[in-house]
């Protein structure tokens, strides 16, 4: 097994999931976030349009498929991003 096999099996057990599991997820969340990239730059054109697509977006992908996840990479990340965004803050 080579070092990419390796690394694409680990991420998968990880993750607890199999690979259809995965690339679905991954090719619904993508579409959604790229939907949401374009709604966010025509909401920065016109205010009124889009109202609120990106963030309910990322909101909705963080808590359906991050919070709790058995990925504890995706832990770390969360908690190195909080602790971030907590140093900004004071």
């Amino acid at each position: 097994m080579n070092i990419l096999e390796t690394m694409f099996n680990k991420h998968l057990s990880k993750s607890n999931v199999t690979y259809t599991q995965h690339f679905v997820w991954a090719f619904v969340a993508g579409i959604r976030l790229i939907y949401s990239g374009f709604a966010s730059i025509l909401h920065g054109i016109n205010p009124k349009l889009f109202d609120g697509t990106a963030p309910k977006t990322i909101i909705d992908i963080y808590h359906s498929h991050l919070v709790n996840h058995p990925n504890d990479d995706y832990k770390e990340m969360i908690k190195e991003a909080k602790e971030k965004y907590d140093r900004v803050r004071d």
